[in-house]
């Protein structure tokens, strides 16, 4: 051993070293405090779930919480402004009935005043009324609505399909053009078609409407 080797021994007994924590109960402490706060984060999750939950039930605090609806091949977003809006534009081309690409569902299986291939899909317009239909299973959007928050929307379920009941002035998005001022709108699923139903209208007549298309 070497010189320094036992200075440094010797020193040892003159040192006051103190005694080492017992880790254990360290370890547990820790452990223990983990645990806590993972309880409390548990309950904070399941009490906002609760609150979520209570406030979807009831209709009026929905618009405030969903900032948009989404249907297949359509989304509603709620804004705090519209944009600049333009009129009705021409509904594109006008074919025969029987041109569609696929079958075109009817009100109460009542011919149109008139059929136009656009936007996607096929616009059918009766009196005070336009139809809109097309193929969504593509998983593209062609419907895109803007609508303030004070405006009435909702879910609604028409024969078991998803719907969305847009209550008020709004701004509708189509394929390749601005927006334009729309009004009183239902859309919903009907097996693999999207359809949009417009016109002046209260909700459950439009619904109505809806039931009726074969």
């Amino acid at each position: 051993m070497t010189d320094l080797e036992l200075e440094l021994r010797d020193l040892g007994e003159y040192l006051d070293v103190p005694t080492a924590p017992p880790l254990v109960h360290a370890v547990r402490a820790r452990l223990d405090r983990r645990r806590h706060r993972r309880r409390l984060l548990a309950l904070a999750l399941a009490t906002g779930v609760a609150a979520l939950a209570v406030a979807f039930a009831v209709p009026g605090s929905r618009a405030s919480l969903l900032r948009f609806f989404h249907l297949r091949g359509a989304v509603v977003t709620i804004v705090d402004r519209l944009p600049p809006l333009t009129p009705h534009r021409p509904l594109g081309a006008p074919i025969a009935l029987g041109q569609a690409s696929f079958r075109l569902l009817l009100p109460d299986g009542r011919r149109p005043e008139g059929v136009y291939r656009g936007d996607g899909g096929y616009w059918l317009r009766y009196p005070g009324l336009l139809l809109f239909e097309f193929k969504s299973g593509a998983g593209a959007e062609i419907l895109k609505k803007a609508a303030r928050g004070t405006t009435d929307v909702e879910y609604v379920n028409v024969d078991g399909e998803p719907g969305i009941w847009i209550g008020a002035r709004h701004a509708l998005y189509l394929p390749g053009g601005p927006p334009r001022a729309a009004g009183h709108s239902l859309i919903w699923q009907h097996g693999p078609l999207t359809l949009r139903l417009e016109a002046a209208v209260t909700r459950d007549r439009a619904l109505a409407v809806a039931r009726s298309v074969r």
